[in-house]
C-alpha cells in the first residue's frame, strides 16, 4: 500500500524548462491531497522555495496560492466601503476612476497579487509621475489600501510597499493664485455690467469664499435674510453615471457651516432670489448647474476682457475666486481662525499653509502698525549717536619753489 504523504512533504523533479517542486499543504473534502507547486531554473532555487513552504506550514504562517490581482481586490475594497456607507457616491465614483488607471497596467491587471514585489510596484508608481500630484496621490493611496486589505484577508503576509514613500509628480504646474485688487475690480465691473453667463455664481464665490459646488447646491431655505446668514450643508457632485447631483453634506465635515451675509453681498443675494429656480437658486431644466459649465464661462470672460495681468506669476482658475476672497480678508486684518470657519477648512493648518504668503505680508504690515502705536505711546528706542570721527590731518604744504637770483648784468639788444 502506497504511503500517504503528510503536510509539508514534497518532491523535486526536472522539467523541460528547469525544475519543479510540489509540497502537500493539506487535503480536500474528498481526502485527496492539495499540492502547492513552485518552479525555478535551478534545483537549488526550487529546493529553497520548497523549504520556505515547509517552514510556513510548520509555523502556521502558510498562505495558499491565490490568483486574485490587485485590481480585483481594489474593486472589492471600494465596493465594501460603499456598501457600508463609509464613503459617499461621489467619492466612490472618483475612486473607480483611479482604479481604471491601475487597470491600464497589464502587470497590475493580470499578475496575481501574491507575486507583486516592492521594486515592481515602485517602478509602476514612478511610471505615473508624469500625472498631476493629486492623481499620483490617489493611485498611491489606493495601492496602499489594497495591500493592507490583502494582509488583513491573509492573502499576503506583509505589505510590500508599507514603507514606500509617496512619489512626487514631475509635472510642472503653477500654483493657483488670487486675483490682485486691480484684477478683482476689473472682473467685478465686467460681471455687473456685461451679459455674462453664471455671473451671479462667480460674484458669490468672489465675495463669500464659498466653493462653486456649494454655491450651485444652495436652495431658498439656505438663505436667511432676517438673520443675514447662508447655510452651507450640501454640494454638487458627480455620480457613477457622470451626471451632476446634490449630495447631503459639504465637501468636508467642517464644510457644513453658517456664514454671515455682509452688507456688500446682501444686494446680490436679493437679486439672486428674484430669479432663483424652483428647487435650487441656480439650476438648468430643474437640475443643479454643474461646476465645469461655470468654469468654462469664467475662462471665456477672463480671456475676452483681458482680466489677468500676465506679469503676475501664478495660474488663474475658477478656484481663484475663493482664493481672492480669502486674500482680501487677510489684507483687511481677519484672524486665521475666523477665516478657517468661513472657508470651511477642517484644520487651521490648511488655512495657514494655503494663504501663507498673504499672512506673511499682513504680518509685516501689522508689525509696522504696532511700531507706530508704540511710538505714539512714547515707546521708541533711539539709536545711539555714533562718535564723530576725527578730522583727517591737513595735507602738507608743498614747498615754495626756489627763485633764481636777479641777474646783475642785463644784455641790451
Amino acid at each position: 500500500m502506497k504511503k500517504k504523504k503528510l503536510n509539508g512533504e514534497g518532491t523535486i523533479y526536472k522539467t523541460r524548462y528547469g525544475y519543479r517542486g510540489q509540497v502537500v499543504v493539506g487535503f480536500g473534502t474528498d481526502g485527496k491531497p492539495i499540492r502547492h507547486s513552485v518552479s525555478a531554473p535551478t534545483k537549488a532555487e526550487v529546493k529553497e522555495k520548497v523549504t520556505a513552504i515547509k517552514h510556513s506550514i510548520q509555523t502556521g504562517t502558510y498562505i495558499p496560492p491565490n490568483k486574485l490581482t490587485v485590481c480585483d481586490l481594489a474593486k472589492v475594497v471600494l465596493d465594501e466601503d460603499r456598501m457600508m456607507n463609509h464613503v459617499k457616491e461621489a467619492t466612490y465614483a472618483r475612486s473607480l476612476e483611479t482604479l481604471k488607471k491601475l487597470e491600464t497596467s497589464p502587470y497590475l491587471r493580470m499578475r496575481p497579487l501574491q507575486e507583486l514585489t516592492e521594486p515592481s510596484l515602485k517602478n509602476y508608481l514612478l511610471s505615473q509621475c508624469h500625472l498631476s500630484q493629486s492623481y499620483v496621490d490617489k493611485i498611491y493611496a489606493l495601492l496602499q489600501r489594497t495591500m493592507r486589505g490583502a494582509v488583513k484577508r491573509k492573502i499576503i503576509t506583509e505589505n510590500p510597499i508599507q514603507y514606500l514613500k509617496r512619489p512626487k509628480s514631475t509635472q510642472k504646474r503653477e500654483k493657483v493664485r488670487a486675483l490682485t485688487p486691480e484684477e478683482e475690480v476689473k472682473l467685478y465691473k465686467v460681471l455687473t455690467t456685461e451679459d455674462v453667463l453664471y455671473s451671479h455664481q462667480m460674484l458669490l464665490s468672489m465675495l463669500t469664499g464659498m466653493r462653486m459646488g456649494e454655491i450651485n447646491a444652495l436652495t431658498r431655505e439656505d438663505i436667511d435674510l432676517y438673520g443675514k446668514t447662508i447655510t452651507v450643508n450640501k454640494t454638487v457632485s458627480r455620480g457613477l453615471s457622470g451626471k451632476a447631483f446634490v449630495s447631503e453634506g459639504a465637501k468636508t465635515a467642517n464644510g457644513n457651516r453658517t456664514i454671515l451675509i455682509s452688507d456688500t453681498v446682501m444686494p446680490l443675494i436679493k437679486e439672486i432670489l428674484q430669479c432663483a429656480g424652483e428647487t435650487y437658486l441656480f439650476e438648468c431644466k430643474g437640475n443643479p448647474v454643474d461646476t465645469p459649465f461655470v468654469n468654462r464661462s469664467f475662462q471665456e470672460v477672463v480671456k475676452k476682457y483681458g482680466i489677468v495681468n500676465k506679469k503676475v506669476r501664478g495660474h488663474v482658475s475658477l478656484h481663484s475666486l475663493r482664493h481672492t476672497f480669502a486674500t482680501r480678508c487677510i489684507e483687511a486684518g481677519m484672524q486665521p481662525k475666523v477665516l478657517q470657519h468661513i472657508l470651511g477648512h477642517s484644520d487651521i493648518r490648511i488655512t495657514l499653509n494655503t494663504y501663507c504668503d498673504a499672512f506673511e505680508q499682513y504680518q509685516r504690515e501689522s508689525i509696522a502698525k504696532t511700531d507706530d502705536y508704540f511710538a505714539h505711546l512714547g515707546i521708541r528706542f533711539t539709536s545711539p549717536t555714533p562718535p564723530t570721527p576725527p578730522a583727517p590731518p591737513a595735507p602738507p604744504t608743498p614747498p615754495t619753489p626756489t627763485q633764481l637770483p636777479t641777474p646783475l648784468i642785463r644784455i641790451v639788444s
